[in-house]
């Protein structure tokens, strides 16, 4: 009950920070305006992606699109939380902050595809002249939650190998 009570609050409040990240950029940031935060690493740039990673499937029409995107987002959701809870007993503290990330990220992105049709993207990444991508604090716990996981995956096997 304490890891469901722990894990609620803590996808909240990832959705929570995610969800005013995104209305904050959507009401100050014209859309394809660029402010630099880091030069040469970052920049404030509001885009709305219509696809998935890299605007994957963006070109599709919406009639199509949206409604492809967030059932695969749900089953995507569904399978991940009856992994984690089946498997929990035997995670470690780490593998369960990942699933908690995981599913927050999920669920803000979620949220702009199913009002919005597009995921509000801001941060935009880049070295210098090279552009890498530009996310949102959604993509950033996705992708954190992750490397924590294979960061936990990487703890049990060391404590299994010395015991």
């Amino acid at each position: 009950m304490k890891l469901l009570l722990t894990s609620l609050i803590l996808i909240t409040l990832s959705v929570i920070a995610d969800q005013g990240s995104k209305i904050w950029v959507r009401i100050n940031v014209n859309p394809y305006e660029s402010s630099t935060l880091l030069p040469n690493l970052l920049e404030l740039t509001h885009v709305q992606n219509k696809g998935v990673s890299f605007s994957f499937l963006g070109n599709i029409a919406d009639s199509m699109r949206v409604p492809l995107l967030i059932v695969i987002s749900l089953l995507a959701m569904a399978l991940l939380t009856y992994y984690w809870w089946r498997q929990r007993h035997q995670l470690n503290a780490l593998s369960h902050l990942a699933f908690q990330l995981i599913l927050g990220g999920a669920i803000g992105n979620l949220i702009d595809r199913t009002l919005f049709g597009a995921v509000t993207d801001f941060l935009h990444f880049r070295f210098y002249s090279i552009s890498f991508f530009v996310n949102n604090l959604a993509d950033i716990l996705i992708s954190a939650g992750v490397v924590i996981y294979l960061l936990g995956m990487l703890q049990a096997s060391n404590r299994q190998r010395e015991s």
